[in-house]
């Protein structure tokens, strides 16, 4: 009677540890999804106020020729494109869960457009700051485009008004990676 027992007692424990296991699975299975989209709502909103302290400096810099001033972004995840040909610096974070706003849809954030994209299942999110009608951006005095990866350093940006644009002409102003 007594091995019955013990056996009856290993079986019970096997099974409430399944069934633990189970729970813990359930749970995890629908956090993880809601603890990743919470991140990367942080992130947007992190970037957005990175790429609006771009944009006060750029607009500083702007002001006055030989103006030259240094700022530090970090970028936790997605990349940074800037895309001197188009005068646009565009922020994308790619493949999340996170629905940021009605796909295909722009809104204004202040100079920022916020544009989110269907991608399968998850979402494209592009932030975008457009200078085409009153900068002329460069990247090393080219019109070429560099994309900024995420990583744990931060990239030090130097942002220069050379002076050399005529009255008539967009005002240009070069980027640089440090």
């Amino acid at each position: 009677m007594q091995k019955k027992n013990k056996a009856q007692v290993w079986v019970e424990t096997a099974i409430y540890t399944l069934i633990g296991l189970t729970i813990i699975a359930i749970v995890l299975a629908v956090a993880v999804p809601q603890i990743n989209k919470i991140k990367d709502k942080s992130v947007i909103t992190q970037t957005i106020d990175a790429l609006n302290t771009l944009d006060n400096k750029l607009l500083e810099i702007q002001q006055a020729p030989g103006n030259i001033r240094i700022i530090y972004f970090k970028l936790a995840k997605g990349k940074i494109e800037i895309d001197s040909e188009n005068d646009k610096i565009i922020y994308s974070l790619e493949n999340t869960n996170l629905e940021l706003s009605e796909p295909g849809e722009e809104i204004r954030e202040g100079n920022i457009v916020l544009k989110t994209e269907k991608y399968g299942r998850n979402f494209n999110i592009f932030l975008t700051l457009d200078y085409s009608e009153d900068l002329d951006l460069t990247y090393k005095t080219q019109q070429q485009n560099q994309i900024l990866q995420s990583g744990s350093a931060d990239y030090k940006i130097k942002l220069e008004n050379p002076g050399d644009s005529r009255i008539d002409e967009k005002i240009h102003l070069d980027l640089d990676i440090l």
